[in-house]
């Protein structure tokens, strides 16, 4: 503990209110040793997330972006914050490197804009809401003092509640734009924790998990006595709540027996967006044949799914394999009775003589045990600058050229769910798509009684990223209270029962141990049970409930912070004003 205080925070041998010697923590070697720990608990939550799963090392890893910014002028903690995001995203986004060596580089600094501004907040709030005005007029040693009285519990403990609320808030904004890894899905596998999703969507997970940092670093500041030993027991009640709730609803859980038999089809087929005719038609060959070695199976599937982009042609255009394709795709379902539901790249649907032509869509089409086209899923949240480029009319040419993939897609609009059977509704996301709650719940809302995700993972053949996808597609299933059935191109072809449980993997042979991260070629009819009729999760019906009270928690918190700030100014004016002070 004296050495930790002496890289951190304030050395304990003072005489009065003299304040302690700083001189190491502010020479350059201080300032990199700070430095290199916000980067190293940075690279503790990478570690927390797939594929390393060390999920308990989430909590350190905050505690230290605490640690090194809280006690840090907030220029320094600011900087501390970015570095501690270069730690975590350089590492928990290395799988980017497969499209492009140099991409994680270059979201890396973007992405840790997020944890800078948090931690560059952080000086601010701590000493205008933790230090009463007469503490902070006493010195060094009154604030000292007054941290380690059992006065300041109150005070300690609306530092951590409102800081965490500032992170999770912070975490919601960049959901907007970059939903990936979040503090949330490092538990993805604690199935007792994530059931609080459920109620608060996954940043009542988020918000626990940094409480529990900002509560450790309290305990840290008071010696592990006192108030911050309170604030720290406070926290690890909260978490132990939340997952004693979690393991109440586990043990409610309900089976629904298999009433659905959809086969998944995994063609393994390499990522072929510039696809020659050989290639495209290689595609169409294997999936054809494996949808005929699925039909041919016991026992017989009553729906096919096929991933993302399964034919790298557009299914309805003039290409030589776009007619292949939908003449083989007719025979199949004709021959078999059985309808299908695939993904694949298309059309919108415009009336002849329209002003523009139609843009090209990333598409789910359901065909019916007729063969006909019965309903038509337009991915709605696209993938930026894979599947378009924001602001391009606003970037210089150079750089258009230099990250366009030649393909602008027009997104849909139509939440509805897909009536594969009478009783079946499926609210059918698009590989990226799976890991946006705001989309899942509206699936929900509008009536969907199972989550089905058509993806495609062929960009990352080697690296992480398909785990990844998985967890954060895991906890969208506990949000709804939905079965998840997942179809992938090379991998993660399984069931998500709405509890978290990843089930019924679609096993191919492979050298990883875990049978969901196995890739290949391969087909499975999965038994799925679906309820008609399922009752609303708490955040289905509520939505982001949560964010709006952290939002309202927030608000008094600064308002608190600047009311703290307004008298400790005024104080510090009628110091100075006052005769004799200069003297």
């Amino acid at each position: 503990m004296p050495q930790l205080r002496k890289f951190f925070l304030s050395k304990p041998e003072t005489d009065g209110s003299e304040a302690p010697d700083e001189s190491w923590r502010i020479s350059r070697a201080g300032k990199l040793f700070r430095l290199l720990t916000a980067f190293a608990g940075g690279a503790l939550y990478a570690a927390a997330l797939p594929p390393f799963n060390l999920e308990p090392l989430v909590f350190a890893s905050v505690f230290l972006l605490y640690l090194v910014a809280a006690e840090s002028h907030w220029r320094f903690a600011a900087l501390a914050g970015w570095v501690w995001g270069l730690g975590w995203s350089l590492f928990a986004y290395q799988f980017l490197r497969e499209i492009d060596p140099a991409v994680p580089y270059l979201l890396a600094p973007v992405i840790s804009v997020w944890p800078a501004v948090w931690a560059g907040l952080i000086p601010f709030l701590k000493r205008n809401t933790l230090y009463p005005l007469a503490a902070e007029l006493g010195g060094f040693e009154e604030r000292e003092k007054f941290l380690q009285s059992s006065a300041a519990f109150g005070r300690w403990l609306c530092f951590a509640v409102g800081s965490a609320a500032l992170f999770t808030l912070l975490e919601w904004t960049r959901s907007r734009l970059f939903n990936w890894n979040d503090l949330a899905v490092t538990q993805y596998r604690n199935l007792a924790l994530i059931q609080l999703a459920a109620f608060t969507g996954s940043y009542g997970i988020n918000f626990l998990i940094a409480l529990a940092g900002g509560a450790l670093y309290a305990a840290c500041r008071t010696g592990f006595r006192g108030p911050g030993l309170r604030v720290l027991l406070a926290a690890v009640l909260t978490l132990t709540l939340a997952m004693l709730g979690g393991l109440i609803r586990l043990d409610r859980e309900k089976p629904v027996k298999p009433n659905w038999f959809p086969a998944v089809i995994q063609g393994d087929i390499s990522q072929r967006r510039n696809a020659n005719t050989n290639q495209a038609q290689e595609a169409l060959e294997i999936y054809l044949q494996l949808s005929r070695d699925a039909l041919a199976g016991k026992p017989k599937p009553e729906i096919l799914l096929w991933p993302e982009s399964a034919v790298p042609v557009p299914y309805r255009s003039t290409h030589s394999v776009s007619f292949l394709f939908r003449i083989g795709l007719q025979n199949l379902i004709l021959q078999s009775g059985v309808p299908m539901l695939i993904g694949a790249i298309d059309f919108e649907d415009k009336l002849p003589g329209s002003a523009t032509p139609p843009g090209m869509t990333n598409s789910a089409l359901f065909f019916n045990h007729r063969g006909r086209l019965r309903h038509k899923y337009d991915k709605i949240h696209r993938v930026p600058y894979g599947e378009y480029i924001p602001f391009r009319r606003c970037l210089p040419g150079f750089i258009v050229r230099m990250i366009d993939m030649n393909r602008d897609l027009v997104p849909g609009a139509d939440y509805n769910p897909i009536e594969v059977r009478s009783d079946v509704r499926a609210g059918t996301a698009i590989c990226y798509e799976g890991v946006f709650g705001y989309l899942t719940r509206e699936f929900a809302r509008r009536g969907a009684n199972v989550l089905v995700v058509l993806s495609n993972d062929a960009w990352y053949p080697k690296s992480s990223e398909p785990e990844q996808h998985l967890a954060n597609a895991t906890l969208r299933a506990v949000e709804t209270g939905l079965p998840m059935v997942r179809c992938g191109n090379n991998g993660g072809s399984l069931v998500v029962t709405p509890y978290g449980r990843i089930t019924q993997v679609l096993t191919v042979d492979g050298p990883e141990q875990r049978p969901e991260l196995r890739r290949g070629r391969g087909v499975k009819t999965l038994a799925v049970g679906v309820e008609p009729s399922p009752s609303y999760t708490f955040y289905v019906r509520h939505g982001e409930w949560f964010i709006a009270v952290l939002a309202a928690v927030e608000a008094v918190f600064w308002l608190a912070a600047f009311a703290g700030f307004k008298k400790r100014k005024q104080a510090l004016l009628d110091a100075i004003r006052r005769p004799g002070a200069g003297s």
